[in-house]
Parts: C-alpha cells; structure tokens; sequence
C-alpha cells in the first residue's frame, strides 16, 4: 500500500487563524489536515481533510491518526496553533516520534506558576508571583507581595479572568470574579482553573508582544507588537499594530530570546508579552509557545510580507529558517482594533457608510438584541476592523484605537444600561 503524508494543524480552524493554511502549504508541499470533533455537521471546506477527533484530546487524536495510518495515511507533523491545542499536539508528536516540544516546555508554556519559577531560574526579569487556591491564600499572597496585584487564571488566556486589585477587598472580589470566568469558559477549553497567579502589578499601560521564532537554544525576533489595553482594572486587549516602534531595540530583543530560551521552547513561533515600568524597564508577564492570536499574525504579515505560519509549520517540520527571519523588514503598518459598544443594549446596528481609507476589512459580530458589557476580555467584543498604513510610526499612535471608537460610535446605537 502506498503511504501518503500530511501535517496536521490544531487550532487553524479557529476565527484570524485561517492564514495558517496558506503558511502550511508554503512550508510543506503536503496536503493540510485539521481536526474537528465532528466534521460531517460542522464542515470547513479549506482544508485539505478535516480528522474526526478532538483538537484538544491527544487521545482522541491518536485514534483517528492511527484510523487512517491503517489506510496508509501517516501525519508528518502535528502543528499546534493555540494555547489549547498545545499539550495535545506535542503528546501525539512525541507518541508518533515526530518531534515536538518537549513536555516541560509545554508545562512552562500552559501553566502560569512553572512559567514564572523556569523563567527566574534562567535569570529572565519577571514580576514576583504566588500561587494560592483559597481567599485565605489570596490574602496571605497579597500581604508578601504588596499592593497592587493582578490576579489571573494560572492556565487560561485572553485576558479571561484578569483582574486588578488595590485593596485587599478589591483582591477578594477579584478573586471570585476570576473564578466566575472559569465556571463560564473553564469546560469549553478544557482547562482545570483551580489555581490562580496572584501577581505584582507593573503599573504601566505600555505594553507590547514579541514574536520570536524558535530553535534550539537559541532564537530570533520577527516582530514587536504594540498593544492597546481596556482601563483598569481589567486588561481586554483593544488593538494591535504591527511593527512597535520598538522594533530592533536590543534590550528588548534579548530579554524575549531570554525568556524563550529559559522556558525550553525549542521549535516555532512563541509569543512573549512584555511590559516596561515608570523608568522603562521591561518585564516578561507571558509567554506563550505558539503564534499570537487575535490576527496579531495577519498584521505581521502584511506589514513584513511574509506569512508568519510558514515559519512556525516549517519549524515544526525541521526546518532552520532563523536566517529568513533575521533578514525580514518591515515594509509598512497594519493593525487590528476590536469595536466597542457603549454599554447596553444593542437598539440597531448602522453599516453601510464610507469607510476611512486607512480601514482594510471590518467585521461586525454584534446584532440588535445584544447586551455590550464594558471591555473585559476577548467576549466583550462587536467585532473588528483591520487597518493599513504606508509608512513607519516612530512613537506609539492612538490611531488605531481611535478609529475603531470612531466607527464604532458611528455603528452602533445602544439603549437602556446592560445591567437591566
């Protein structure tokens, strides 16, 4: 019987990751597979086939692998592309022998408190951190740490449960707030959310995310994104824009090489979220060993001409491709801006009128009947739109945030307080 290959992506299905795709097929001139729990009543006709298995269960996975195995069809790779994918996709490679992370670099990656001790042990410059289960932990974590704090999910993302505290009341509300988050989402990503990182607060709004492409020991910057943050005290990620004006700055560069290096992230794209304090220093608070979300790759690739996913698959196929990396300039801005209500009930969605021209795609999630609720984390959303600059911006801009408010204002009518 004559064998086939293919790469298996998990997670390319997801919303602003269907470029993956295409990245996949400019890596590796192979058929590209992706997984679904039930592919027959929820079809996605862009991949090459879709496996009958769920994207998050290596056990699930291997069954349908080893289905097809028996027809002679044999994965190449498996390639994570979220966070939720992550432990799944490497559990098969390593199963298979087909690489993959190694699964303490996928422990640092998914749990917040091993990513806090690995990334100190490697002398990386992150905030001082507990890890408790209880209010009386909480309270004892707040007392070593000091005021303000931020306290989160210890597996989780998104900004989902991600809450400031400045007071030892506002820890305890925030607290349970966090855990509100989890019994909402908890079961939809298969995540545990029985601890939660209590945090020193790096009292600053600037903010960017690094994307590094890995290898082993050693790694290289592609890009630095600048983030735009709701106000406090949660931290829902407004826009994206790619490239920082931060890019090429050493500092910044070696510390996110660092905090890779020291989480053992040996193949693909992580995703490393820094923030400077009051004199400019930078800390790591994340990373994440896989592309950045929220169309963060879209942006990159516009604004550099080259598909971020290509060198994330190719790495997972093996592939050195450090040096394209290194040779990569950006060539214009792009950014991602996420629409906003004001808080209440959605009266009447108004689209139609002229866009500006900087707007390169805009999509609207909210209709009439919905409730928006002040900006959170990634579900608070109306939607979003994609803009395009032909030029460098040598300081932070507030376009990009100003013209989602302005189209937003311009969308969306709202009625009587969401807190009916």
């Amino acid at each position: 019987m004559r064998s086939h290959e293919y790469v298996l992506l998990l997670g390319a299905d997801q919303y602003l990751r269907e470029r993956a795709f295409s990245g996949a097929k400019q890596a590796a001139d192979l058929p590209v597979w992706a997984a679904a729990e039930d592919p027959v009543r929820r079809p996605n006709r862009t991949f090459d086939h879709m496996l009958p298995a769920d994207p998050k269960d290596p056990e699930s996975l291997l069954r349908a692998i080893r289905a097809h195995s028996a027809r002679g069809l044999h994965p190449r790779v498996v390639v994570p592309l979220n966070d939720w994918t992550l432990d799944a996709a490497n559990t098969v490679n390593r199963e298979l022998g087909l690489g993959g992370l190694d699964a303490t670099a996928v422990t640092n990656a998914r749990n917040k408190h091993a990513m806090k001790r690995a990334l100190l042990a490697g002398g990386v410059r992150t905030p001082r951190s507990a890890l408790v289960r209880s209010e009386p932990e909480l309270l004892d974590a707040v007392e070593a740490i000091g005021l303000p704090v931020v306290i989160k999910p210890y597996d989780f993302g998104g900004s989902g449960g991600v809450v400031l505290a400045t007071t030892r009341e506002e820890a305890i509300a925030g607290l349970a707030e966090s855990k509100a988050v989890i019994a909402q989402y908890g079961a939809a990503f298969g995540i545990l959310g029985d601890k939660y990182l209590v945090e020193r607060f790096v009292d600053s709004d600037d903010e960017v995310s690094v994307e590094v492409l890995c290898g082993a020991g050693r790694a290289q910057v592609l890009a630095v994104t600048e983030k735009y943050l709701s106000p406090r005290p949660w931290f829902a990620e407004l826009a994206h824009l790619v490239p920082s004006h931060r890019t090429g700055d050493p500092v910044l560069t070696e510390l996110a090489v660092q905090a890779c290096v020291a989480l053992g992230i040996d193949r693909g794209l992580a995703h490393v979220e820094i923030k400077f304090d009051a004199d400019g220093t930078p800390w790591v608070i994340e990373v994440a060993a896989r592309p950045g979300g929220d169309g963060i790759m879209d942006q990159v690739e516009r604004a550099y001409s080259l598909n971020p996913y290509r060198l994330h698959v190719g790495s997972y196929l093996g592939q050195d491709l450090l040096d394209v990396v290194a040779a990569a300039v950006p060539v214009k801005t792009s950014a991602i801006a996420f629409l906003k209500a004001a808080p209440g009930r959605i009266e009447d969605v108004l689209d139609g009128k002229p866009l500006p021209p900087e707007v390169r795609a805009l999509n609207i999630s909210a209709r009439p009947g919905d409730l928006s609720h002040a900006a959170k984390n990634w579900s608070t959303r109306e939607g979003l739109v994609e803009l395009e600059w032909d030029q460098l911006f040598s300081a932070k801009t507030p376009l990009p945030v100003a013209l989602a408010k302005e189209l937003s204002d311009q969308i969306f009518v709202t009625g009587e307080a969401a807190g009916e």
